[in-house]
């Protein structure tokens, strides 16, 4: 079994624990959070990349079925589904919700690096050039809205001034309530992208279905008895496979509607002192981020 390594905002807390240090509940709480966002950051990162490569096989299936046809596909025509660039874009999204739980999380528990501090601020510049280019003319491989892009871009720039200033100059529950609208609007950014996945997703599982179809009809009795058997087994696998995905990328979405969520009781809790809602919050964002964890480990154990 592949061994798990546990989020820095947990190791954040044992740490402080096994010191002899007191958390105080701001503390233990943005370190529970900052350790449940790092695992619904990782499981989109993955669905992404599961994202791609199932596109890749799709284009793969239709370049064989094609081959020996009077319209071959041109193998110079297969384009990944989300380009360098833009995996790029959504890595510098997740990186800021990332760096910034872990930065209220250091802030609350007085921890201070240089290189964490050098770490945020990079990540900070990156936001905000990311919040310029949407708020431009610059193509950043979103599918959003103009409205979309001028809130995501106020809110990406928001996320980056704070990791690159990284300082307290106002209470941390203001920082937190502060950013909550930006964090909501970046989430809601997020599950959009993974409607698309979602779409697409169900369109090349159809492809992939309908060539191992055509494969095997054409194959016809050519193909022995028991290859025949294997091949024609395969297709109720496909649709399993394309239910799966379809239920990966739904809880996904659920997952960061959760983030927003909790990270709202978060706000909340900072003021009132009443974390009994959060603390419920945090355990359903945990649990949902492990589930996705255990999807993404069954897939790489059946390669």
């Amino acid at each position: 079994m592949r061994e798990r390594q546990p989020p820095r905002g947990l190791l954040l807390a044992c740490l402080l624990l096994l010191s002899g240090c007191t958390l105080s509940p701001l503390a233990r709480n943005t370190a529970q959070f900052s350790s449940a966002t790092s695992s619904v950051v990782e499981n989109t990162r993955n669905a992404y990349r599961a994202a791609v490569r199932l596109n890749e096989d799709a284009q793969y299936s239709l370049l064989v079925a094609r081959y020996d046809t009077d319209h071959p596909l041109d193998p110079h025509s297969i384009r990944p589904l989300i380009d360098e660039k833009g995996l790029e874009v959504r890595t510098e999204v997740l990186d800021g919700l990332r760096v910034y739980a872990q930065t209220i999380a250091d802030l609350s528990s007085g921890v201070s690096s240089p290189k964490l501090d050098e770490a945020a601020a990079a990540c900070g510049a990156n936001l905000r050039s990311l919040g310029d280019a949407l708020s431009g003319a610059t193509p950043v491989t979103l599918k959003i809205s103009g409205t979309e892009a001028n809130a995501a871009s106020t809110a990406l720039k928001a996320l980056g001034d704070l990791l690159i200033k990284r300082e307290i100059k106002e209470s941390i529950p203001k920082i937190i309530r502060d950013m909550d609208p930006n964090v909501d609007t970046l989430t809601k950014l997020l599950s959009s992208d993974i409607d698309v996945l979602r779409d697409q997703a169900g369109r090349d599982y159809e492809q992939i279905l309908a060539q191992q179809d055509q494969f095997i009809r054409h194959a016809g009795s050519s193909l022995p008895p028991v290859e025949r058997r294997t091949e024609i087994q395969r297709l109720p696998q496909i649709l399993a496979d394309k239910k799966a995905t379809e239920d990966m990328l739904r809880d996904l979405q659920a997952s960061l509607q959760k983030l927003a969520v909790t990270h709202h009781a978060l706000a909340a809790a900072a003021t009132t002192r009443n974390d009994a809602s959060l603390q419920a919050r945090i355990a359903d964002l945990r649990a949902s981020a492990e589930g996705l964890a255990d999807f993404y480990e069954s897939l790489s154990k059946s390669k």
